[in-house]
């Protein structure tokens, strides 16, 4: 039985962070960002990678409530549910913290490269998913 294909999404105000891993496997990797506008160019990316799952960011408050932004992110995800696609949802508090420290840490400068950190965070995110579902 092939591996199950999955997709971060970071989903901002601008831009969507994207990365891809496989169920079972610990690794993900970045593959860049969309503008958060661009739907035709999310399924299209999402269907060119094979991906049969879309793990959706959720951005809760720190208190582990959702605001408006979590709001926002599932609707998407209902979007996404209707266009064909299993979607799970994954705690990404403090991701953009620690995306921007790994960056650091790289040398990469956060301002030059806001892309680069959301995409960062979608690694974050699917990384996290992937430890928390890996077979014992």
């Amino acid at each position: 039985m092939p591996p199950v294909k999955l997709a971060a999404l970071d989903v901002g105000q601008a831009r969507i962070g994207l990365a891809v891993g496989e169920l079972g496997r610990p690794f993900a990797f970045g593959r860049g960002h969309l503008a958060a506008d661009d739907w035709a160019g999310l399924v299209r990316f999402l269907k060119a990678e094979g991906v049969e799952r879309v793990v959706l960011g959720l951005p809760l408050r720190t208190q582990g409530v959702e605001g408006p932004e979590a709001k926002r992110v599932r609707a998407l995800g209902e979007k996404l549910r209707a266009a064909g696609f299993d979607v799970v949802y994954e705690d990404e508090r403090f991701t953009t913290r620690l995306a921007a420290q790994r960056l650091r840490q790289r040398g990469r400068k956060k301002r030059r490269e806001k892309g680069r950190l959301d995409e960062e965070s979608a690694i974050l995110i699917l990384e996290t998913y992937l430890e928390r579902n890996r077979a014992p």
